[in-house]
């Protein structure tokens, strides 16, 4: 099975917390033995260890009421009931996701154009029936064989039988049903897909770990993983499930632990009053210099490669390097994964030339297995697991994409794929998605329909549409991050840190949002959501390493001191009015 169907079948992302905490009351419960048999425990130790179990506990929850927000319980036989249930949704809404991906990678060809617009709005609205319904606590079931032979299937469908399966198409996908009951399955064109004999081993995901950042907001950079496969025509795409990508090279030691945080400067701008640079430079005497990783994050993952090399696995203080990114569609037209501007590119990595998707628990089982040092590539979920991992003291060098600045904008279209964007439609850009990958990934689907043809230009009437398409996509974005793939997925406590930096945003500067955020919040009325507390730190972490949150960069600062204030024009502020 692909990497990609592996991150989002079989088990929710409550399964790999639960197992999480499993293990945790599992080291709590040889705790108490020790002190019933009378036996010396360390104190700071054991309450670090009662901690942790209290954080597993309340992850446990954020992944449950991140599924389902009315879900309740209280004994171990009804929470384990809860999550059979949350694991059969996620294995329905894998199929409905599936579907949604080939669909919005495929076209419909005819002779005549207006027969084939047709179709595609069909197609199209089909794609947005089938996104709607997996984002519901209790989708029906999708009939039919697997998305490689659907269409040929429900294409064959007769409307004057009495099948069943037609029957539950028609009563619950109404949509889905009239774009295959006028298509003629010579019409349709499938997209290009991953080839999911290339995929690795998948994993499941835990509760992700992650390192420090630096980067300002106006020029910080975000890591993308596999999510979805390109998008067709005009048409708007849809995000598949996002996987995480991991590469597996020879062994490989590395030295001191990921705690490094590249240095950081003073202060920076906020992206919504960004700076238009000479960027012709990034192509000319930059070439090949295009990157979309901080330098000084890229030049740790270099050292640590080098000195893996003569170290012992034993001895090293970082267990992998991360890259991570919530933009991992397609496969290989993103930052992360690009063969000239990826990570792998930029560090010289020389293990395997297929990049593999990588959940949380992949990620352990192929750090357990390998004795070199692991480049892996994944999405929020392989970076939430890897910054709760450190509280057990186990460090991972990390290196997100955060977010993008106009340059790395300009570069990406200009450089990389060598369209033509007038300066007017590089802002248009920048003021669209603000930087932020997830949404610079969505407006990039759009420009490409068919990556192996992309543009040379985009004239009026095209941009007007891709812009129009992409507003549209905003409500769909924003349901991913409640209810998508999990290297999109947000808890739900991730998504109340967002909506309390917009709603802080209004009166605050750079200088007293956090104040506001924590020791003032009163202020703001708001009863229902509780201040900001240190236990906010790894989330406020992990969003400003995904790009959604802006951050002041500055020397030895932690994430809560780089908060900066959600500018007005600020994208996020749209995704947030649809959480």
């Amino acid at each position: 099975m692909g990497a990609f169907e592996e991150t989002k079948c079989r088990r929710s992302i409550v399964s790999d917390t639960l197992q999480g905490l499993t293990e945790q009351a599992r080291r709590w419960r040889e705790k108490i033995d020790l002190v019933e048999a009378g036996q010396r425990l360390d104190r700071e130790e054991t309450v670090a260890e009662l901690a942790r179990l209290l954080d597993a506990c309340q992850n446990l929850r954020d992944a449950i009421l991140s599924e389902d927000s009315g879900a309740t319980w209280k004994t171990k036989t009804e929470l384990q009931a809860l999550v059979v249930r949350l694991d059969q949704v996620a294995e329905k809404r894998s199929r409905y996701l599936d579907l949604a991906q080939l669909l919005s990678s495929g076209t419909v060809s005819h002779r005549r154009e207006r027969t084939k617009q047709e179709r595609l709005r069909q197609r199209d609205a089909a794609v947005a029936e089938l996104m709607e319904i997996s984002a519901m606590i209790a989708p029906p079931d999708l009939p039919g064989p697997a998305a490689k032979e659907w269409l040929n299937w429900a294409c064959s469908l007769d409307d004057s039988t009495n099948d069943p399966d037609l029957a539950q198409l028609k009563a619950h996908f109404p949509r889905v049903d009239d774009f295959v009951r006028q298509l003629e399955i010579e019409m349709w064109q499938d997209g290009p897909v991953s080839n999911p004999d290339h995929m690795p081993d998948p994993i499941v995901d835990v509760v992700p770990s992650y390192k420090a950042d630096s980067n300002g907001s106006t020029g910080a950079s975000s890591t993308p993983m596999i999510s979805e496969a390109p998008s067709s025509t005009e048409s708007e795409t849809v995000h598949a499930e996002a996987e995480t990508s991991t590469a597996v090279v020879e062994p490989e030691a590395e030295p001191e632990p990921i705690v490094a945080e590249a240095p950081q400067t003073e202060e920076i701008a906020s992206p919504a009053q960004p700076v238009m640079h000479d960027l012709p430079e990034i192509g000319e005497r930059g070439k090949g210099r295009l990157s979309f990783f901080d330098e000084e994050e890229v030049e740790y993952f270099k050292r640590y490669m080098d000195e893996a090399k003569s170290e012992p696995k034993i001895a090293r203080t970082v267990r992998a390097l991360l890259a991570i990114s919530q933009w991992l569609l397609p496969a290989d037209q993103n930052p992360v994964l690009h063969s000239t501007h990826g990570i792998r590119a930029k560090i010289g990595y020389k293990g395997s030339s297929d990049l593999l998707a990588v959940s949380p628990q992949d990620a352990a089982h192929a750090i357990d297995a390998e004795n070199g040092l692991l480049l892996l590539t994944g999405g929020a979920d392989l970076l939430r697991w890897s910054i709760a991992q450190r509280a057990e003291g186990h460090f991972d060098a990390i290196a997100p994409v955060r977010r993008l600045s106009m340059e790395q904008i300009k570069g990406w279209f200009s450089e990389v794929y060598k369209i033509e964007l007038a300066e007017p439609q590089v802002l248009d850009v920048y003021k669209l998605t603000s930087g932020i990958p997830l949404l610079v990934g969505e407006l990039h689907r759009l420009i490409l329909p068919n990556p192996k043809t992309p543009p040379t230009w985009l004239g009026y009437a095209i941009w007007t549409n891709v812009k129009t398409s992409f507003e549209r996509r905003l409500p769909v974005l924003a349901r991913e991050l409640r209810n998508g793939s999990a290297a999109v997925r947000l808890t739900e406590q991730e998504i109340r840190v967002l909506k309390m930096v917009v709603i802080a945003s209004d009166d605050s500067t750079p200088e007293n949002i956090t104040k506001n955020l924590k020791e003032e919040w009163d202020k703001y009325r708001r009863p229902e959501i509780q201040a900001l507390t240190s236990k906010d730190e790894p989330r406020v972490r992990l969003l400003q390493s995904l790009g959604l949150l802006p951050m002041k960069s500055g020397y030895g600062l932690g994430p809560m001191q780089t908060i900066l204030p959600v500018e007005r024009e600020d994208a996020l502020r749209q995704i947030v009015s649809y959480l």
